[in-house]
């Protein structure tokens, strides 16, 4: 468990169409999980590189602090 004032670093992907099986997060449901006990220092849209997609897949890079 994180003591107050520990960081803590998340990437993972973002708005995927509806129709994959694989589950992406929106901004709304990052916030949601993250409102008690933690507060979000930045939440940024970036893209990951990819040897199987030109366009590289759509990520969130999240900071958050331990509150």
């Amino acid at each position: 468990m994180l003591v107050p004032g520990c960081r803590y670093f998340a990437l993972c992907f973002r708005d995927a169409p509806a129709d994959t099986r694989a589950r992406h997060p929106t901004r709304a449901d990052i916030i949601a999980c993250f409102t008690q006990g933690w507060r979000i220092d930045s939440m940024e849209a970036t893209t990951l590189d990819s040897r199987t997609d030109q366009d590289g897949i759509p990520a969130w890079l999240i900071t958050l602090t331990r509150t």
